[in-house]
């Protein structure tokens, strides 16, 4: 950007910490950095149950509702302020393809006649199945028909997204991801890769404990592993609605002395740069993952399924670690065990995953998008 850059409201529904929000907000930060105006509005002014993310304090934080409440009970507020902060700013963007922030922000952005970018994390359809009630559905599909530009964080979300009606003249694809030096920052303060202190092979995985994860067939995948004699562990890191069920599973299965559940944790890196294995288990994706990206950061051998939308395309179709079929413990389980026995060729493979992960740095894309937003507001 030459001279100010535009102003840019940037839509998040609630402070739940998880990476489609990091992802935003880590681009709002960079927008600002590359001489944008950038107001970050939150509808719901509470505590979201589970983690909470903070936001760079740089970033100018709003709130839909002064008032400590939920969506529903401070609604007619947070329209106001939404119409209000869209009116001062030149182009808006919602950090979600689904949810109140979206609807709320195309609608003050039409009356407001400004532009309205949707930044798409997930694989529409899933994602539209998964948080969007059945009533809100065409609604939503007429939004994404509508919007003036989406912004995709991988390639493999692009047709989902024409799929809807949008005009291919409006869809983006950036590859959006870490910022890799962070990452492997954040090991060095942590003190370091934190390993197993066991002796076993210790498979890492993380995520939301929820469907879309599928650590239901990783631990399946685990007893199966532990049955045919592999002396493995796996440390589960995340919090979410599965938690109690993950465990009640792994109990059933006889391995709930092989899994910790680690909950929310701040050194995530260092927990990645320690495994022996990182593994991915997803019935779906954006890009892959943002902690695939940290794994292939710091150099860690990785198994994933090959969902859609992202792991092939981040994995070089298989060149920099294993991918097995989506649902399928048994293959998972083989993968597994064929490390254990020889984990050379995953490690060779793993030691192209510093300069792939690279490719995902998020300072390219906070240049490509911002860029974006800009010849939008000309």
């Amino acid at each position: 950007m030459r001279g100010p850059g535009p102003r840019v409201l940037v839509l998040e529904g609630a402070l739940r910490d998880n990476g489609g929000l990091r992802v935003s907000a880590d681009l709002a930060r960079r927008w600002q950095d590359l001489g944008a105006r950038v107001r970050f509005l939150v509808l719901e002014n509470v505590e979201p149950d589970g983690p909470m993310y903070e936001p760079d304090p740089r970033l100018d934080v709003r709130w839909g509702s002064q008032e400590v409440r939920r969506f529903r009970s401070a609604a007619p507020r947070i329209l106001a302020n939404v119409l209000r902060q869209v009116r001062k700013a030149d182009v808006v963007v919602s950090g979600s393809e689904v949810g109140y922030g979206l609807l709320l922000g195309w609608a003050a952005a039409r009356i407001a006649r400004k532009p309205f970018v949707v930044l798409v994390q997930s694989s529409l359809p899933r994602a539209v199945a998964a948080w969007t009630p059945a009533r809100l559905r065409p609604l939503l599909t007429q939004v994404h028909q509508r919007v003036d530009a989406a912004v995709c964080v991988s390639p493999g979300l692009v047709p989902d997204v024409l799929e809807v009606g949008l005009d291919a003249s409006r869809v983006h694809a950036v590859d959006i991801g870490i910022d890799v030096a962070a990452t492997r920052a954040a090991v060095e303060a942590a003190g370091g890769p934190r390993r197993s202190e066991s002796g076993r092979t210790r498979l890492v995985a993380a995520g939301r404990l929820v469907d879309q994860k599928g650590f239901d067939v990783l631990l399946d995948a685990l007893a199966r592993v532990v049955s045919a004699g592999g002396d493995v562990e796996l440390v589960l890191v995340g919090a979410g609605e599965q938690d109690a069920d993950l465990r009640d599973r792994a109990d059933l299965l006889g391995i709930a002395d092989r899994v910790e559940f680690a909950g929310h944790r701040d050194d995530l890196p260092s927990l990645l740069a320690g495994a022996d294995l990182f593994v991915l288990s997803s019935r779906y994706e954006g890009n892959g993952s943002l902690v695939l990206l940290e794994a292939l950061a710091v150099g860690v051998p990785v198994v994933a399924t090959d969902c859609p939308t992202g792991p092939r395309y981040v994995l070089r179709d298989g060149r920099l670690g294993d991918l097995v079929p989506v649902e399928d413990a048994g293959a998972l389980a083989d993968a597994v065990l064929a490390f254990v026995e020889d984990p050379e060729p995953l490690r060779r493979k793993a030691l192209g995953g510093p300069e792939r992960a690279m490719d995902f740095d998020q300072e390219h894309a906070a240049v490509v998008s911002a860029q974006i937003l800009a010849d939008l507001t000309r």
